[in-house]
């Protein structure tokens, strides 16, 4: 039996904290937040700012799911089979190109059909979907990657 990767604390908090930095910048009037706000019919009078218990609430849910991705990316708690450090062949899985990787299997296998799912069944626009889909694929992305290359 293989020795399971060790939990490097400070990767976890960066990972942590990325959701809160990218919606600061992803949902930004210059970039998603308009179309964002117009997809749920929002206008700027109509937004309030959260209050502070909300943002440490986010952090939480964030770390959870940090936690959660960090297993996704090294193989923590899965199979013998799947070695997560180095291969036989000298091939190494600790880079952030392996996370990009592995963000991207969870957009497409985990993210795409829940947003999709919530579309139609919720009745939303396609551009509620994709906006959100778009900040929590690189978000998802980003984390992987940092969770993969410094392990």
């Amino acid at each position: 039996m293989q020795p399971q990767p060790h939990i490097n604390f400070i990767a976890l908090i960066c990972a942590t904290v990325i959701p809160i930095i990218m919606g600061f910048i992803y949902y930004h009037p210059n970039l998603m937040g308009n179309t964002w706000m117009k997809a749920n019919g929002f206008t700027k009078e109509s937004m309030t700012s959260p209050k502070p218990v909300l943002y440490f609430l986010a952090l939480v849910c964030s770390f959870f799911l940090a936690f959660f991705l960090w297993g996704w990316v090294t193989g923590a708690g899965g199979s013998d089979t799947f070695q997560v450090t180095d291969l036989n062949d000298g091939h190494s899985f600790v880079t952030f190109k392996h996370g990009v990787f592995h963000g991207l299997a969870f957009t497409l296998l985990v993210l795409a059909p829940i947003f999709i799912t919530m579309k139609i069944f919720e009745n939303r626009k396609w551009a509620w979907a994709l906006v959100n889909l778009g900040y929590w694929s690189f978000t998802v992305i980003l984390m992987c990657g940092i969770l993969s290359a410094w392990r």
